[in-house]
């Protein structure tokens, strides 16, 4: 910090310095005594002064030193008194928006901006008071910016087409996408309240819908009409923005929705290339560099090489995937990239350009702890679960088994996967919480390792034989997080279903988690079958009780 107060001063220049109350209070400390140093030395006329390092140092005093910065929520201080007793405070108050939506609407070329304007502003009133409370919902001015730019865009490739309508398009195409599923029938209600009688079709990408099909079929992904919207939506979110956030649990399909984008754009002509890394597998310095303090030696970090080498690559469009956790230590120092400014600053003064070919993207679960000023920054997309469910997931590995298996175990999922997830959910509590497609994914791994077997040596299996090969399978995916009380009653449900397939209890207090098929015959068997006989060791003198193993049923299963 002090190497820029004796640029400043030195210059005459006006430093605007942004986020200032991120910085830590030590640091805060020494920077208010380098800003009284050059203040004093401006009160007294003085053409040169000896700066806090002991330099000395020409004074222009023309110099100045701005402060912006948000109030405190997490990763921001309070400044200390004899910091704020050398500023002096401006209080930035809430602008109208409406007047800058019209302003906005009628430099795009909107003749009836006035009544579009108030519409405009009335329906995200309505949308902070009705939809549910997400840390990821944003109705600022940065979400209505974008929204703007898009709403003029669509003006000028559709002069000949109503405004209204081109408005209430816009409006409901671009808000879509960051909305959970249950706010989206609440949000239509609400456009359609606004704009009464107004029916407008999606606008159409026919050349990239074209492409994301061909790209999805070449990866063995289905063709399901939700998550090719949500491509879709992505690909009108890349358009306005360039920090997008993939929000959404694990297994809706963020990952691919993204792959299958950019394979699609690089069907089209240009060549996207996506680089990944997780920012929480590492520490803030060895993301964005350090400084060493003794030789002052700058090292970069993961992200900052990434981001030079993006920068300097000309013919490809490159996607920075930032895949983990959100939260106030790293996001916050990618205020700057990911607002207008586009600059990525680092702790040495550089200050690396984002180009028009380079995205900031991220793909979280949740925004829970991000701050306002992260969440209005970036373009957000919400993948619920309910976009994708388990079935095609099911279908695509499906496709890639032998024939025979597939016909034989599709009537096994249609009969079973759905009525036991929705049981389990509704009745019982496992022990763990995992996400529908994550279990489903445990049943598929499952069942291709107890498969393996039987493709190795071309066994043709019998229907009954698949279906018991299933239903352990199922057993220990779907009711594999259940505690020993859960079980009787997730046995007890599966009996209803399955009936004759299941065995019969050698015991009372029996389970289905007792029995396993038997490889060869392809019947039932309890797994005390299977638990070898344990002989004292008579030859040792004197054993060491702490060692042996005696096997048992549940560490033999």
């Amino acid at each position: 910090m002090g190497k820029i107060y004796k640029g400043l001063a030195q210059s005459g220049l006006w430093g605007c310095f942004d986020e200032f109350n991120r910085i830590n209070l030590d640091v805060l400390s020494v920077c208010a005594q380098q800003v009284y140093c050059i203040l004093s030395a401006i009160r007294e006329r003085k053409r040169s002064f000896v700066f806090t390092d002991g330099s000395t140092v020409s004074l222009d005093p023309r110099v100045g030193f701005f402060i912006t910065m948000n109030p405190g929520y997490a990763g921001r201080q309070e400044l200390p008194e004899n910091l704020k007793a050398l500023f002096r405070g401006v209080t930035m108050m809430v602008p109208n928006r409406q007047i800058i939506i019209k302003v906005k609407l009628a430099a795009c070329g909107y003749q009836e901006n006035d009544i579009l304007s108030k519409k405009f502003f009335v329906l995200y009133g309505l949308c902070e008071q009705q939809l549910s409370k997400q840390p990821h919902y944003d109705f600022g001015l940065r979400n209505i910016l974008s929204v703007l730019r898009t709403a003029g865009a669509s003006k000028r490739a559709n002069p000949d087409k109503s405004e209204v309508y081109l408005m209430m398009r816009t409006l409901r195409d671009m808000n879509m996408s960051k909305y959970v599923a249950e706010d989206v029938p609440l949000f239509l209600s609400l456009i359609e309240d606004l704009f009464p009688g107004l029916k407008a079709e999606r606008a159409q990408f026919p050349d990239v819908s074209k492409a994301l099909e061909k790209v999805a079929i070449e990866r063995g992904l289905q063709l399901h009409q939700n998550w090719l919207n949500k491509c879709i939506q992505l690909y009108e979110t890349y358009l306005v923005r360039h920090g997008i956030m993939l929000v959404g649990p694990s297994g809706s399909g963020k990952t691919a929705i993204m792959e299958v984008l950019a394979g699609a754009l690089t069907e089209l002509g240009t060549k996207h290339v996506i680089w990944r890394m997780n920012p929480k597998a590492i520490t803030a310095p060895q993301m964005f560099g350090r400084m060493d303090p003794a030789t002052g030696d700058w090292t970069d970090g993961i992200f900052a090489v990434l981001w030079r080498r993006a920068a300097k690559n000309k013919n490809q469009n490159t996607w920075i995937v930032l895949d983990g956790p959100v939260d106030a230590i790293w996001i916050e120092n990618l205020n700057t990239v990911l607002d207008d400014n586009k600059v990525l600053t680092l702790a040495n003064g550089d200050r690396i350009l984002m180009t028009p070919a380079m995205k900031a993207m991220f793909e979280p679960e949740n925004l829970n702890n991000a701050s306002p000023a992260t969440v209005s920054r970036a373009g957000i997309i919400y993948v619920s679960d309910t976009e994708l469910g388990w079935e095609p997931v099911v279908k695509s590995w499906l496709a890639k088994r032998d024939q025979a298996q597939a016909t034989g175990l599709q009537p096994c999922f249609d009969k079973y996967v759905s009525r036991m997830l929705e049981f389990i959910r509704v009745n019982l509590r496992p022990v763990v919480y995992n996400e529908t497609a994550c279990t489903v994914g445990t049943l598929l791994t499952l069942l291709s390792a107890t498969l393996q077997k039987y493709e190795s040596t071309h066994e043709q299996l019998t229907e009954t034989k698949l279906e018991h090969l299933f239903l352990y399978c199922l057993t220990w995916s779907l009711g594999g997080l259940l505690s020993e009380k859960e079980r009787p009653a997730f046995d007890t449900e599966l009996r209803s279903i399955a009936g004759a397939n299941l065995p019969k209890r050698e015991s009372e207090n029996d389970t289905v988690f007792e029995y396993l098929v038997d490889e060869s015959t392809g019947n039932w068997r309890h797994w005390s079958n299977y638990v070898p006989e344990w002989t004292y060791p008579v030859t040792e003198e004197r054993p060491k009780f702490s060692q042996p193993v005696i096997p048992t049923l549940d560490s033999v299963r």
